[in-house]
């Protein structure tokens, strides 16, 4: 847990800081209100949301930047007296100069105790505080939804006559549920298909200015406001140390209506109108609207002075090319902050070790494995490395099982050469988790050295040690032994015989796909199905005959792959054998079936593919009537014909493209 609240904490002042370039950026660029409405979003957007990925990015890719920021590791309470020790060669004689030993009182061990809880506090007030904010705008949102219970849906009428104008004239596609309510005085967009108007609108509103109004919150739907100002409110309260999210999330509001007011007047031609309509909605709203961010025609008073001057001033136009501009700009600014921006970051707590006595020293192999000259350990970044990595090795020989796995997992996750003798080592403990560790480890390692011992571990008697070595095998193209390898086929375990097909595959070895073949009748599913792929993947023409039997496998995984392969290998397949598959229990299978009718042109199937136009699985319609128009046959091109009356627009689509293809 208090590494987890380190690492947050971390990431928390990333993120602060990361925000703050960019925000700020965003804020310095925009502050002289020249740029265009759509620009400024697109800045403010990109700049509210990468603050979120530019810290995360640089963590993941392990950049250090020249502002690096490194948080001291919270000490362990103090220990006995501990030294570094020293690293000699080991035909060299120990030598007598070590480092002196530090002193602990009780003010260093109170002031590390205090060091390491401050990170765990303060996230848990950050937690505590950003839920009571989150809370309270769901219940803000929660109170706006029981102000809405009353609305009344409005499926006829001139209101939805005018809305279903609209949205064929605009080519708004999703439908769009217009309701009506009395305790709201501003039109507004909820979610991502509703309009929802007050009364007034009905009655104090003309036939132009409804349909200026519709036409506003229409282009609230298309361009996702209510989910961009709900998502900026999460943000604005979950990272409520960031000031700028909130002057973010108010210019998202701003520029939203903005562009909304645009798109209405591009899509109607009748600025005037709309603008007599904000006029009016204006005078009906309240004080305090609806107390949370939404999508809505009139929400803020203060934009309506100059959103009615653009409208009659018609400064609606907007260039795409200095839009195209600013995304360039903005995408570069991101990449700049992951690239040079500071990164907080948690270093490692010291690892508490028991250490030799004054004067003596500890013998390690070099990084070659040959036991030539020592490491000598030192002062600065590398000489703390490699003490971890020397306290690591000393506790492989743990008396604590657990304590030798995660040393072992520990020294893989490092990466540093020295440990894969040690390692090598280990492969040999008493204790099979282990055993198993360290051949992770090893794999990590990548050391061509560890091939023959991991193999060794190929007759372990532990099961789970036998499918980590064949694992780990994998990490290797060249020198792993098949031999070792292909006796595992005959394992009594089902995933290390199935881990041994893949091995084998990666392996390429073609030499034993008869004894992958033997294993096509197996009890498990799974072993059946990587038999059936691994001989297809291998090109085993021998074994066609085998993967055909297993079209009648009793797991439809199998039958499915079983037809992979034998398209792989190119192998024929009987008309009689696919037609049947074409009515499997299995709509994948059915899909399979049906795909590969088409490839190979099989008139016998097309009747079958007609009737799988009627499948009850959209995916098996869709590619029976694609593989119809793979099929140059009058009866083909009947089934596509009829198959343009299918209620099933994917169908239709299918067919209609398939009829306009030369024969």
């Amino acid at each position: 847990m208090s590494a987890f609240a380190s690492s947050l904490f971390a990431w928390l002042l990333t993120y602060l800081i990361h925000s703050t370039v960019l925000l700020g950026v965003a804020w310095l660029v925009t502050r002289p209100r020249r740029l265009e409405p759509a620009a400024r979003e697109l800045l403010w957007k990109v700049a509210l949301v990468a603050g979120l990925v530019t810290g995360t990015i640089q963590s993941r890719l392990q950049l250090r930047t020249h502002a690096a920021v490194t948080l001291p590791a919270a000490a362990s309470p103090a220990a006995p007296s501990v030294r570094e020790p020293a690293i000699v060669p080991s035909n060299e004689s120990p030598v007598g100069t070590t480092s002196p030993t530090s002193r602990t009182s009780t003010t260093s061990t109170t002031s590390a105790a205090l060091r390491a809880a401050l990170p765990l506090l303060t996230v848990l007030l950050w937690a505590a505080v950003a839920l009571g904010s989150s809370l309270y705008y769901v219940a803000r949102r929660l109170i706006l939804v029981g102000r809405l219970a009353d609305r009344r849906a409005v499926s006829d009428g001139p209101l939805a006559a005018t809305l279903a104008e609209l949205q064929r004239s605009t080519g708004y596609r999703h439908r769009v549920h217009l309701t009506m309510a009395r305790t709201i005085s501003s039109p507004v967009a909820l979610g991502l298909s509703e309009i929802c108007v007050p009364e007034l609108a009905l009655s104090e509103l003309g036939v132009e200015q409804q349909r200026s109004m519709l036409a506003h919150e229409l282009a609230h739907l298309a361009r996702r406001d209510s989910l961009w100002l709900g998502g900026a409110s999460l943000i604005e309260r979950f990272f409520f140390f960031q000031p700028l999210n909130r002057l973010a999330r108010r210019e998202l509001e701003t520029t939203a209506e903005y562009l909304s007011d645009e798109w209405a007047m591009r899509k109607t031609g009748s600025p005037v109108a709309l603008a007599k309509c904000l006029a009016t909605v204006a005078e009906w709203i309240q004080a305090s609207p609806l107390g949370v961010p939404v999508a809505g025609l009139a929400e803020r008073r203060s934009l309506l002075v100059s959103r009615i001057a653009r409208l009659l001033d018609e400064r609606l136009r907007s260039s795409p090319a200095s839009r195209r501009g600013w995304a360039v700009a903005a995408g570069l600014g991101v990449v700049v902050t992951i690239a040079a921006a500071p990164r907080v970051s948690q270093s490692s707590p010291p690892v508490p070790l028991s250490v030799p006595e004054r004067g003596d020293s500890v013998r390690s192999p070099s990084p070659e494995g040959r036991g030539g000259q020592g490491v000598r350990t030192g002062t600065g970044s590398g000489g703390e490395d490699t003490t971890v990595v020397l306290a690591l090795i000393a506790r492989l020989k743990d008396e604590n099982a657990g304590v030798r796995s995660a040393a072992a997992r520990s020294l893989g996750h490092l990466g540093d050469p020295r440990a894969v003798l040690p390692l090598i080592a280990v492969l040999a403990d008493s204790d099979g988790e282990v055993r198993s560790a360290a051949v992770d480890a090893l794999a990590d390692l990548g050391d061509p050295r560890a091939i023959g011992p991991i193999a060794g571990l190929l007759k372990d008697p532990v099961a789970d040690v036998k499918r980590n070595a064949l694992g780990a095998l994998s990490h290797f193209d060249q020198g792993v032994p098949t031999a070792p390898v292909v006796a595992l086929l005959d394992d009594p375990d089902a995933d290390v015989r199935r881990e041994a097909i893949d091995l084998l595959e990666h392996l390429h070895a073609r030499s034993a796909a008869g004894a992958i073949a033997r294993l096509i009748h197996d009890p498990s599913p799974d072993v059946r199905r990587s038999v059936v792929q691994v001989l297809g993947n291998l090109g085993a023409q021998s074994a066609a005959a085998a993967i055909t039997d297993a079209l009648s496998d009793a797991s439809a995984d199998v039958r499915q792959a079983a037809l992979g392969a034998l398209n792989d290998l190119k192998a024929p397949i009987a008309d009689a054998t696919l037609s049947n598959l074409m009515k499997d229990p299995s709509a994948d299978v059915r899909q399979r079936a049906a795909e590969l009718a088409g490839e190979r042109s099989l008139i016998a199937a097309i009747p079958q593919l007609r009737r799988l136009i009627d499948d009850p699985r959209s995916d098996v319609r869709e590619a029976a009537t694609q593989a119809l128009g793979h099929i140059a046959d009058p009866a083909a091109r009947q089934a596509l014909q009829a198959a343009l009356q299918s209620p099933d627009p994917k169908v239709r689509r299918a067919a209609a493209e398939a009829l306009g293809q030369d024969r």
